[in-house]
C-alpha cells in the first residue's frame, strides 16, 4: 500500500512511518512544518510539506488530495489534531484514498471534555461531579473549588489546568461560551494512560503506560508500561459505544475501586512509542487490518524521550532515581532514527514560532493543527 502520515512534526510519527515501511508500505510523510522531528527518518518514501490545516484549510484541503493523487496514497493516517481537518477533508480525496478516522460528531464529542466527562459518567467510568463553565455565574456556583480540578474544555498539554485551586485563583478565570471550562472533581489515585487502535467500534490493539516524567504539568516524557485488564476492558467500552476508528487514547485515574476516565484524546498519543515494539502488529491495526483473535497486547520496554526529559530536569542525572529511569530506558527517537541535529532543528523551528506569536513554546507547536470547536469550512 501507499500510505500517508500526516503531522510529522510529531515524535511518535516517526515510530509509525517505520513500523509501516518495515510491513511493507510505501510510506509518505506530510506535515506544515519545516523541520518537522520525523521528516529525516529512515525507509520512509518522501516528505511533503502543506498548508497549515487551521490557518488555510482550504487550501489544505485542495493540496492534501492533490498529493494523495500524484502519489497513489490508499490510505491516510494522521497522528495528532491534523485527524479534525482531514476528517473534514475527506470529501475531497481521491476516490481510491481512505482516511483512517472517525467522523467529526464523534471525535468531537471525544475531544471536549465536558462532553466526554458526560459520556464517561454514561459508561460508569465518570468523576463524581462535572460542570461545564460558560460564564461567571456558572463559575460563582461551584461552591468548593479547593475539592475541584478546573481545565479548559478544548485544551491539550494539561494548558492552564488548575488542580484544587485556592478560590482566589479561582476568581480570575473568565469562562465564557467561546472559552468554555470543565470544573471536574478531584479524583486521588494512580495515574494511568492507554493508546489504542480501533476499527469501526472493535479494539484492534492496546497498550497502557504510567507517565513517570512530564514536561512541566503536561505531557509525559517517559513511559512505564503496565498491564490492567480493567484499563483495556474501559477502552473496549469506549470504543465499541462510539463506534470508533483509528488512534484513541485515554487519561484515567486508578482510584483503588474504579476506574476513572478524566479525558480522551482521539489520537495518537506518546503510547505508540510502546506500541511500535511489536511492529507488525501496530502497522496491521493502523491500517484496520488486525485478525479476529482478540486485540493485541503485551509488555512493552520503558522508552523516554530523552532531550526533553533533560531540557526539563537537567540535573536528573544527580539524582538516584533519576539516574535508575535513564539506565531503564531506550530513548524513543533515538531507536526510531531520529539523530539529535534533527531535534534540535526541530525544537529550533518551534522556538522561532513561538517567539514571533508570542506563545509558550508548548503552545506554539499545535498553534497551526490543533481545532477547539470551531465550525471547519
Amino acid at each position: 500500500m501507499h500510505v500517508l502520515v500526516l503531522g510529522s512534526r510529531a515524535p511518535i510519527a516517526a515510530d509509525l512511518a517505520r513500523a509501516l515501511a518495515a510491513a511493507g508500505h510505501r510510506v509518505w510523510l506530510a506535515d506544515s512544518a519545516w523541520v518537522p522531528v520525523a521528516g529525516g527518518v529512515g525507509g520512509v518514501a518522501g516528505h511533503v510539506r502543506l498548508p497549515a490545516p487551521r490557518r488555510q484549510f482550504g487550501l489544505f484541503r485542495r493540496r492534501l488530495a492533490e498529493l494523495c493523487a500524484a502519489r497513489a496514497i490508499d490510505v491516510v493516517i494522521p497522528v495528532s489534531e491534523e485527524v479534525f481537518w482531514l476528517t473534514a477533508a475527506a470529501d475531497a480525496l481521491p476516490a481510491g484514498t481512505q482516511a483512517r478516522t472517525s467522523s467529526l460528531a464523534v471525535l468531537a464529542e471525544l475531544h471536549d471534555k465536558a462532553r466526554f466527562a458526560g459520556l464517561a459518567a454514561q459508561l460508569g467510568y465518570g468523576a463524581e461531579t462535572n460542570v461545564e463553565l460558560r460564564s461567571a455565574a456558572d463559575l460563582a456556583a461551584v461552591a468548593n473549588p479547593e475539592s475541584f480540578v478546573f481545565k479548559p474544555v478544548f485544551s491539550r498539554f494539561a494548558s492552564r489546568v488548575l488542580i484544587r485551586p485556592s478560590r482566589a485563583r479561582v476568581a480570575r478565570l473568565r469562562p465564557s461560551a467561546a472559552d468554555p471550562w470543565l470544573a471536574q472533581s478531584f479524583v486521588a489515585g494512580r495515574e494511568l494512560c492507554a493508546y489504542n487502535v480501533a476499527d469501526r467500534g472493535r479494539l484492534l490493539l492496546h497498550v497502557a503506560y504510567e507517565p513517570a516524567f512530564r514536561f512541566g504539568v503536561g505531557a509525559s516524557v517517559y513511559f512505564s508500561p503496565v498491564t490492567s485488564a480493567p484499563l483495556r476492558l474501559l477502552c473496549e467500552r469506549f470504543i465499541a459505544a462510539t463506534g470508533f476508528t483509528g488512534q484513541i487514547s485515554f487519561d484515567v485515574i486508578d482510584a483503588g475501586d474504579r476506574l476513572v476516565a478524566l479525558e480522551c484524546n482521539p489520537r495518537g498519543t506518546s503510547g505508540v512509542h510502546l506500541a511500535v515494539q511489536a511492529p507488525d502488529a501496530l502497522a496491521a491495526a493502523l491500517l484496520g487490518e488486525a485478525g479476529p483473535v482478540g486485540p493485541t497486547t503485551f509488555m512493552p520496554e520503558p522508552r523516554m524521550l530523552l532531550l526533553p526529559l533533560l531540557l526539563q530536569s537537567p540535573g536528573l542525572v544527580l539524582r538516584a532515581r533519576g539516574r535508575d529511569a535513564l539506565a531503564g530506558a531506550r530513548d524513543a527517537l533515538a531507536v526510531a532514527g531520529v539523530s539529535p541535529g534533527r531535534q534540535l532543528g526541530a525544537l529550533a523551528e518551534m522556538a522561532v514560532r513561538a517567539l514571533g506569536a508570542g506563545l509558550g513554546l508548548t503552545r506554539a507547536t499545535t498553534a497551526d493543527i490543533e481545532w477547539n470547536g470551531e465550525e471547519i469550512a
